[in-house]
């Protein structure tokens, strides 16, 4: 018998045929440029679009060179800190002003508004104790979504912006606890005062500055957190070339 046919890839002889009879290859398709076996140093990327989970990859023709990678120019560097820093900025001037003054009505406490009293909506068809919570609950709720999608995006800034407003958010809270008693704060639609109403019903009204100065506490520990936490926050990364800024 004469073997006559040489497999371009996996070296096998045979005698005739389009395909090769041991690892299954047309030879009129076969690309040599795709099957140029990687050296060992070299970290191999398979194709876009394979999905074939079953299959290990051992086939070199499933794999091409990876993208070379970019150093990150000082311009993208210096975008990059000039809008770290504008954010660490506002957050430490929300910070102070909040801290501060604190039984000054905010520009964000105009943005939480709306999530609280969505939050009686959403909330109330659960009775009347979950309802009158609903409010706080979403406050709290809309931006720890945000904080678990910046996470997984691996966002480190966002993340810690979001944890910012988190952290924000219990100030606000406070001052509304701290208000149960003398119900001076303004109420939309003027309706029941959530606190005054949980902190009677718990019998705790009496207590209502105490519960207010600790979640104030939790509050600026957690905005604390979240300024340190921007501050050393490093820059989010392509997937496709680990040192590129998205």
């Amino acid at each position: 018998m004469v073997e006559n046919i040489i497999c371009p890839k996996c070296g096998f002889k045979q005698n005739d045929g389009t395909e090769c009879l041991k690892c299954g290859i047309v030879f009129k398709k076969f690309d040599p440029l795709k099957n140029i076996p990687l050296p060992a140093d070299k970290k191999a990327r398979p194709y876009p679009g394979y999905s074939d989970a079953g299959e290990s990859f051992d086939n070199a023709d499933r794999w091409i060179y990876p993208v070379r990678k970019k150093t990150p120019t000082k311009a993208s560097n210096g975008v990059y800190r000039t809008g770290k820093y504008f954010i660490i900025g506002l957050m430490a001037f929300f910070f102070f002003y909040m801290v501060i003054k604190r039984s000054s009505w905010c520009f964000l406490d105009y943005v939480n508004l709306p999530f609280h009293e969505s939050g009686h909506i959403i909330f109330g068809f659960f009775g009347e104790t979950i309802s009158f919570l609903g409010g706080t609950f979403s406050q709290l709720m809309w931006p720890a979504i945000l904080i678990v999608y910046f996470l997984r995006k691996k966002d480190q800034l966002a993340t810690s912006f979001c944890l910012f407003w988190f952290g924000e958010n219990f100030l606000n809270i406070s001052k509304y606890i701290a208000d149960a008693r003398s119900m001076t704060l303004p109420l939309v639609g003027g309706g029941i005062h959530d606190w005054n109403f949980l902190l009677g019903k718990w019998h705790m009204l009496k207590y209502d500055h105490v519960i207010a100065n600790v979640v104030l506490v939790f509050g600026i520990v957690i905005m604390t957190g979240s300024m340190i936490w921007a501050f050393f926050a490093k820059p989010k990364k392509n997937e496709h070339n680990e040192n590129s800024f998205v």
